[in-house]
């Protein structure tokens, strides 16, 4: 928030099926041994189209810590850079496939996982870049959870605007609230 304006630093991107909006997000305190509430980027994935009478989620969220949101976004700046080789990405953390006409290179956040009633589960939030047959480079993020999956394909001057984005959001993120006591 600025002040009393009532604005929130948010954007969402949208493609044909689906979408994802990154936003300031807050965690609860109690965990990391100060009591007060902390800073956090909020990732919520969601479809367009319900998946209809299925049991599928419309949408999925992810919270993540600042360092985190800003290692993804030196990812994008990774992925958009077209020099680099497939060597110089693995060498990095990146997963490099290729198959057929399609080649593509993905980086992902390390997993979070919690237990819930139905046992435990674990939520992954990442990047890819991918060509076409005829050579052209698509970009996307993409969350999972368990067996559910949401892709949203985003273009070349988003996923560079989501980068940039994702830095200053995360770095506007690191706060800490103490609890007074």
């Amino acid at each position: 928030m600025n002040g009393n304006s009532g604005r929130t630093m948010m954007h969402v991107f949208y493609a044909a099926h689906s979408g994802v909006e990154l936003q300031p997000g807050v965690k609860q305190g109690s965990g990391s041994g100060h009591g007060g509430s902390e800073g956090r980027v909020q990732f919520r994935f969601f479809l367009l189209k319900p998946p209809g009478a299925t049991d599928k989620p419309t949408q999925i969220r992810f919270m993540s810590e600042p360092p985190e949101a800003y290692d993804l976004a030196w990812g994008m700046e990774m992925l958009l850079n077209p020099a680099l080789s497939p060597q110089e990405y693995e060498s990095n953390g990146f997963r490099v496939k290729s198959s057929g006409a399609k080649s593509s290179v993905s980086y992902r956040l390390p997993p979070h996982v919690y237990e819930s009633a139905a046992g435990k589960v674990q939520t992954e939030v990442g990047i890819e870049a991918y060509w076409t047959g005829t050579g052209e480079r698509k970009f996307a993020l993409f969350v999972s959870r368990g067996n559910d999956f949401i892709n949203v394909p985003i273009p070349r001057a988003g996923f560079r605007f989501a980068a940039a984005f994702l830095k200053q959001l995360a770095l506007a993120q690191c706060w800490v609230e103490k609890s007074e006591g």
